[in-house]
């Protein structure tokens, strides 16, 4: 119970910056909240004009027993109010057109102000996800699937932003109702109304027990919302494979597994949900008709008037949609309390380590690693074992070996995607970890082999690589990557929208484009990760042009499986293993028929062009 006390009381801090517009949101609910006592109240002193024995028990106090106290009190004020009415009942019409106007008015202002304040919070939330999610590590993205990130955004939000809206409205209306419900009983019938009062702890405890249950079964729905979402998105992304294997099927099949269980698990919490209303209902009823048998007896014995007992049963009954809707929600509440609990299970992550305090230097681009090591979570061997390697301003140094020998590795650790376990990396005398995330990674480009674009325009697409770049200066950028030509020949020239990751241009296109976005960014330290490997002999001609352009001045790190885009390399570095087994040329690793001999010999690292 207090876990979810906190974990609402979190949720509801997303409010806070809206607290004028939550105040009068909810001064608007206690309004129409008071309006709901008070038709049954105006129906007494007319019920009671037109009942024979309402003279005679026109000066006999309103309730049943004797009030104390502030009831009392509460009472005489009442009492003064109905004798006054009695006097000139045609003023009750108008008093019941004036309290529907009010009500209508203030359920209007309530229901507007607060859907105004739970939309800002819930989009406050979606941008506070969205912005700690790439502030995550790789590694903590890596742990989880892809699905399971974006279920949180599409799914999870959804679900704590009902219990901000719609929830929180019946909350606190309906509570707001049922108090005022009450005290107008009280103050009529103290000792009847202890009756309704005697099953508050029992219906406390049954949307207990449905809480503790909902709740779980949320959780449930989350993670194999999770895992639906992850299947869309595969079959989308594997769509031609799908097709060519003629996998349809089995495919179908996994959505159909999937899908059933969330069906299973929502069905879970309906039933919980749907037996939790009408024990409630009928605990409520009991109470009721036991109140109504003893009203019926007091008003026979002349202790209630005929005004009296109908208020009294109709303010009763108005208690009932109140607590329908507040049980009901209750549902609502628990699903928003298991999406808050993940979404903050997200935002307490700790995002990358960004404690560098030097300054990066005005980059030369010399590198150099010292006895580095690294192991990836939860792998027994590790990655790189005591790689050790300098790497001169302007010098290009080309990383080859069998898949899984450690190249990738090394430069997801130069742009600190993964932390070393052990050494360190310097450059130009500065260690990474040294500098500012943003300062060390403004010296690095990156051209992988499928490169990363958005559904933007070719100009926007470039200019990623330098926000606030002019058209010459993209124009420019396009012509150095040899990609103007292709540009030029689309009507809609840079205009063009490319689609979902570039989708709307061949793969030599797509890969002009990154190389064209690392010449704007005119980083100092350019790392190719098999740039090429993806491309036919044209395509990478082309790109290959481009790419000996773009590493002129510049230290370039290349992992390449094409012979033609490495033999070039001041040096070519041969990994076996996390470890460095040969350092040369390529004339001189050829000469010395070893390691890289061997893979040339092979055929299967090193393709011959």
């Amino acid at each position: 119970m207090k876990e979810s006390f906190l974990l609402y009381k979190r949720l509801l801090g997303y409010i806070r910056p809206y607290w004028r517009v939550v105040l009068l949101s909810f001064l608007a609910m206690a309004v129409g909240a008071l309006c709901a006592p008070a038709m049954p109240a105006l129906l007494q002193p007319l019920i009671d004009n037109f009942n024979a024995r309402s003279d005679a028990v026109s000066a006999a106090p309103t309730t049943a027993v004797a009030a104390h106290g502030m009831l009392a009190q509460m009472s005489t004020w009442v009492d003064q109010l109905k004798a006054a009415l009695r006097q000139d009942i045609r003023l009750i019409p108008l008093l019941i057109l004036v309290v529907a106007i009010v009500k209508g008015i203030t359920d209007y202002v309530a229901s507007v102000a607060s859907q105004w304040v739970s939309n800002k919070a819930i989009q406050d939330i979606r941008e506070d996800v969205f912005r700690h999610q790439i502030l995550l590590p790789v590694a903590e993205h890596q742990k989880q699937t892809s699905g399971r990130m974006l279920s949180r955004i599409s799914y999870d939000i959804g679900q704590a932003g009902s219990a901000l809206s719609t929830a929180w409205i019946v909350v606190i209306q309906d509570s707001l109702t049922i108090l005022f419900l009450t005290v107008t009983l009280l103050v009529t019938a103290w000792e009847l109304t202890l009756v309704i009062l005697a099953i508050a702890p029992v219906i406390a405890w049954i949307i207990r027990m449905a809480s503790s249950k909902m709740r779980s079964s949320s959780r449930d729905m989350q993670s194999t919302m999770a895992l639906l979402t992850n299947i869309v998105e595969e079959s989308i992304a594997g769509l031609k494979e799908i097709k060519i294997f003629g996998t349809q099927a089995h495919e179908n099949e996994r959505f159909k597994r999937v899908g059933n269980q969330l069906r299973r698990e929502s069905m879970r919490v309906v039933r919980v949900s749907s037996l939790n209303v009408p024990l409630v209902q009928i605990l409520a009823s009991a109470a009721i008709a036991i109140v109504i048998f003893v009203a019926t007896s007091l008003s026979a014995s002349r202790d209630f008037s005929s005004g009296q007992f109908v208020a009294y049963i109709t303010t009763m009954a108005l208690l009932f949609e109140p607590i329908r809707r507040l049980t009901n929600v209750n549902s609502t509440i628990q699903r928003g309390l298991a999406g808050a609990q993940s979404i903050f299970e997200l935002l307490d992550t700790p995002p990358e380590t960004d404690q560098g305090k030097l300054p990066a230097p005005k980059s030369g681009g010399a590198i150099r690693f010292e006895h580095l090591g690294f192991r990836y979570p939860g792998q027994e061997r590790a990655a790189l074992v005591d790689f050790n390697l300098d790497v001169a301003g302007g010098e290009t140094v080309a990383f080859v070996g069998a898949s899984g020998s450690g190249k990738t590795t090394l430069m997801s650790l130069i742009a600190r995607f993964f932390d070393a376990d052990q050494g360190r990396i310097l450059i130009d005398g500065v260690p990474i970890d040294a500098m500012p995330l943003t300062e060390l990674r403004a010296q690095l480009a990156l051209v992988g082999q499928h490169a990363a674009l958005f559904d933007d325009t070719i100009s926007n697409n470039i200019a990623y690589g330098r926000q606030g770049a002019t058209q010459e200066e993209i124009v420019q950028a396009a012509s150095q990557a040899h990609a103007l030509e292709f540009i030029q020949n689309k009507p809609e020239g840079f205009a063009l929208r490319i689609g979902t990751n570039g989708n709307q241009l061949s793969g030599g296109q797509r890969q002009r484009l990154a190389i064209a976005r690392a010449f704007l960014k005119d980083a100092p330290i350019l790392l190719l990760d098999e740039a090429t490997s993806a491309l036919d002999n044209e395509s990478e001609r082309v790109v290959r042009e481009a790419l000996v352009e773009l590493r002129r001045n510049r230290t370039v790190l290349v992992i390449a499986h094409r012979l033609t885009t490495i033999r070039d390399a001041n040096r070519i570095v041969v990994m076996d293993q996390g470890r460095i087994v040969e350092v040369g040329s390529h004339t001189e690793l050829l000469a010395a028929n070893g390691a890289y001999a061997q893979l040339l010999a092979s055929g299967e690292e090193i393709i011959h062009d």
